[in-house]
């Protein structure tokens, strides 16, 4: 009987050391799959750095810091990243000085092939918010560096409802003189910005439809979401004191 007993009592002791060192090798296994990093290839890596360099070009920090902060998926190398943020005091972005940036792109998709090729940002996927405080001096200096408004040494200042006071000198052929004027900030179809020319005095005399047509067409759209990274559907704007917020 005590023979029998002690092999019982071995048995038992031997499945429950067995049982005590499987659970613990499962344990650690588990542990190690739970603390082990994203895996990462070449391509990820390769993506992702691409499209760094790609933001960094684009978007600029003149005189401040740009944070830049891109969060790759385990298929970066597809052009998925769970996360993109871009702040900036200031920002630039092309010609447009934004005082205040900040824009937070999530579950985003890229165009790889092209961003390899061109260098370029191609937005497939996005869901994109934007803060962005536009001051009358950052309008300002836009205006002085258009393609078609820098030679008119335009000047804006905000005024109530999201309207503004522009000040400048025409130096058409048949039309040339200090201009004062009264325009609206607007949100138009297509996420734009647009300048509506309400009223234009040319000398002191308000100018015909035409002459506002015009000068209208030479500064909009002010500001394009296509410019923006991740394109920013832009869904709210508004002026108050010297700064318009523009916001997604």
């Amino acid at each position: 009987m005590k023979t029998q007993f002690f092999r019982v009592r071995r048995s038992y002791l031997a499945a429950a050391c067995g049982l005590t060192a499987a659970s613990a090798v499962t344990a650690a296994t588990l542990f190690q799959s739970a603390a082990a990093p994203m895996a990462w290839d070449a391509g990820d890596q390769r993506v992702t750095q691409a499209l760094k360099r790609s933001l960094q070009k684009r978007v600029s920090s003149p005189g401040g810091k740009l944070n830049l902060a891109v969060h790759p998926t385990s298929r970066a190398g597809e052009g998925y990243f769970s996360e993109i943020v871009i702040a900036g005091r200031p920002a630039k972005v092309k010609k447009l000085t934004i005082s205040e940036l900040n824009l937070r792109a999530r579950n985003v998709r890229i165009d790889v092939p092209y961003l390899l090729q061109s260098g370029e940002v191609r937005t497939l996927q996005s869901t994109t918010t934007l803060r962005a405080v536009v001051t009358e001096n950052d309008l300002t200096a836009l205006l002085a560096k258009g393609k078609r408004t820098k030679a008119l040494g335009l000047r804006v200042k905000y005024i109530s409802g999201n309207r503004l006071l522009v000040t400048g000198n025409l130096n058409w052929t048949l039309i040339n003189g200090p201009i004062v004027g009264i325009a609206r900030l607007r949100l138009i179809p297509g996420s734009k910005v647009n300048l509506d020319v309400l009223s234009l005095k040319l000398r002191g005399a308000e100018v015909p439809q035409l002459v506002k047509n015009q000068f209208s067409s030479r500064l909009n759209p002010i500001i394009d979401y296509e410019d923006m990274p991740f394109r920013p559907r832009f869904k709210g704007l508004r002026i108050q004191g010297t700064k318009a917020t523009l916001s997604a």
